[in-house]
């Protein structure tokens, strides 16, 4: 049953600041047999203008969800009632929402009490119509206007800018141009892309050493070795097409020629590939080949030395460029404790680590190969300093780790309930009544804060051994990356990662803070390398910036070399990684991302003032590791983030 909520009017504007509107009337809302709130909305500015809802309760405490919609154009975007629970992170998309990112406090329906509207700090003054909002027992119709977004070619319809593809014969003879070339690593390079000024002991596999002065990574013929990478170094760039067909100009049958440029996923989500299909034209059926040749090339040309997560395998297989694996399937278990935080002590949980070890058998003997990573920014860390085990004592379910922190409550109170009864200020007949699901149990006195917080730890560790364990079982070679956290979201991230051989985090920053990079050496032990970082520009044809903005590609050029010739000064880190080799889809990936953050564009052509950029540094990154030379120093000029 649709419920109206009233709003004192259709248009939100927002200076660059952003802010939040509150709406009126919400004593009035019956959240009753709602399942959906659903808000129909058309964002007046080119660029991306997320659309902030915040669900608030009387204490103050807020769930926030960012929308993204397609820029100028109407959508329908639902949200669903039981993310309440802040149990996922990211939604799914439907017709013209683009990414839905959940953060903030679990908050039940009988607890809200208002509901504000809102946007984040963007480059321009903001805007967006309202048509309706309102709660529905159903999920709505993602109904869309008539209209093309979409060229042929992949790019923006609906704009121009210097360097857009504008013919077919145009885009057919750059890309035959870009063949036949052979670029190399510099003569003072190692054919792994090592420095030759600088050996230790070569052991056949890459390793890490620390000189006395600063961490390194050593490559297999013993050079120093400074991992400047790119990730998704591979010829898709898959756009959604479930729902937004109409939006393309040009979809041609799924016939032989095309079909590669066609793809459905393992949740039978279909998508389209203007990147593939641009190959196709110019490269026909060798298209494969034809790319991993000119890729190959560019990687050397613009000195990468390290091919980074999510590459293809077959340009791994063909390229002889050191890379990284990223391990598929990190185990976990039927039933979870957090979001993906998996019933750690359980057999399951074992047996899957087991068995998730053993793609590394293939993998054993190559010199090429870095290392591994076990995972990509877990969710369970996204909810920062989260007790993992008060989330397993609420649980109705019957984990074996809640067995295993019985255990341990008898031991530490020598099996003496009464004991436990009064430190805890509780009332239980046994020590097996915790089975019972307790609300909020680090409430019922500082010492079960105390004893919660500490067998979170122990999850943690629990969790970070057993995988770490197996994968060491199977590959005694090469290096253990870690788990690619997002950001340090608590100090208990720290627990077990001296199982790791490298401590990998994410960094999107306009350059690394030296103090938190020596911070997390130091806790972990370990050297730190750098998983993703990027900076987008508007001055082209995508929508959003990525999570960090400049104006131009110029101003890309300052920001890269700015970020990783600091980064290659710094004495605890060994790399960084750019997150991508291609801009994003126009109308955005499975998570609906839509990102200018590319080296190349979706027709393969390189942003040449940031190419510059990237190659002036590469070329610099020995010589500032040692010391020889300072590392940049302008910066560019950061503007508010377009995306999320």
């Amino acid at each position: 049953m649709k419920q109206i909520i009233s709003l004192e009017h259709n248009k939100f504007e927002f200076t660059k600041a952003g802010g939040e509107v509150f709406l009126s009337k919400m004593d009035e809302i019956n959240w009753d047999n709602a399942t959906f709130l659903v808000c129909i909305v058309e964002t007046q500015n080119e660029w991306l203008v997320p659309l902030i809802i915040k669900i608030y309760n009387s204490q103050g405490d807020y769930l926030q969800v960012h929308i993204g919609a397609i820029p100028q154009t109407e959508v329908v975007v639902g949200f669903p009632l039981s993310a309440l629970d802040a149990q996922n992170v990211f939604l799914p998309r439907t017709p013209g929402k683009l990414k839905t990112l959940v953060s903030g406090t679990k908050i039940s329906k009988s607890e809200i009490t208002r509901i504000s509207i809102g946007t984040c700090p963007n480059y321009q003054s903001q805007s967006f119509n309202i048509k309706e909002i309102y709660l529905d027992s159903e999920e709505p119709n993602y109904l869309l206007p008539e209209k093309k977004l979409v060229d042929a070619y992949g790019q923006d319809k609906t704009r121009d800018w210097q360097g857009k593809t504008k013919k077919e014969e145009e885009l057919l003879a750059y890309l035959q141009s870009q063949l036949g070339k052979k670029s190399d690593f510099p003569a003072e390079w190692s054919k792994y892309g090592g420095w030759r000024k600088k050996q230790f002991k070569g052991t056949g596999f890459f390793r890490t050493e620390h000189d006395g002065q600063r961490w390194w990574l050593v490559d297999p013929e013993g050079y120093a070795f400074w991992s400047a990478g790119i990730d998704c170094v591979r010829p898709e760039v898959q756009g959604l097409l479930d729902g937004i067909e109409e939006f393309y100009e040009w979809l041609p049958d799924k016939s032989k020629e095309f079909e590669d440029m066609y793809y459905k996923d393992e949740k039978g989500m279909h998508y389209v590939d203007f990147s593939l299909a641009n190959l196709i034209r110019a490269y026909g059926e060798e298209y494969k080949g034809s790319w991993i040749e000119m890729t190959t090339d560019r990687m050397k040309q613009w000195r990468f030395n390290t091919i980074g997560n999510w590459s293809s395998l077959d340009f791994i297989k063909e390229a002889n460029i050191p890379y990284v694996l990223p391990l598929k399937g990190f185990p976990s278990t039927e039933k979870t404790i957090f979001r993906d935080f998996p019933d750690a002590f359980s057999q399951e949980y074992k047996a899957g680590a087991v068995n998730f070890a053993k793609q590394l058998e293939e993998y054993n003997e190559d010199p090429y190969m870095v290392g591994y990573f076990l995972t990509n920014e877990p969710l369970w860390a996204f909810a920062g300093d989260i007790n993992l085990a008060e989330e397993l004592m609420e649980k109705k379910e019957t984990l074996d780790s809640k067995f295993v922190f019985i255990e341990k409550m008898k031991e530490k109170y020598k099996n003496d309930i009464q004991a436990f009864n009064k430190s805890w200020n509780v009332n239980l007949q046994q020590f097996e009544d915790l089975l019972i699901p307790m609300k909020s149990p680090s409430t019922c006195s500082k010492q079960a804060k105390l004893d919660l917080e500490d067998f979170t730890k122990e999850l943690i560790y629990q969790y970070t051994k057993v995988v770490c364990d197996a994968v060491k079982e199977i590959d005694e070679h090469h290096l253990n990356l870690g788990m690619r956290y997002a950001w340090i979201s608590t100090e208990n991230i720290f627990e077990g990662s001296k199982l790791f051989d490298v401590f990998t985090l994410n960094n999107y920053s306009m350059v690394p803070n030296e103090t938190d990079i020596t911070d997390v050496s130091k806790k972990s032990g370990l050297p730190v390398l750098i998983g993703e970082f990027h900076f987008g520009a508007i001055d082209v044809g995508l929508p959003s910036t990525g999570l960090k903005g400049v104006t131009t590609q110029a101003e890309r050029a300052k920001a890269y070399r700015y970020y990783i010739e600091n980064a290659a000064a710094m004495s605890n880190l060994i790399g960084t990684h750019y997150f991508t080799l291609n801009d994003q889809a126009v109308l955005g990936r499975f998570d609906g991302e839509n990102f200018q953050i590319g080296v190349v564009d979706i027709c393969h052509r390189p942003y040449e003032d940031f190419v510059d950029g990237i190659t002036v540094a590469h070329e610099r990154i020995y010589s500032v590791a040692s010391g020889l030379e300072s590392p940049y120093s302008e910066r560019a000029k950061e503007i508010p983030r377009i995306g999320f």
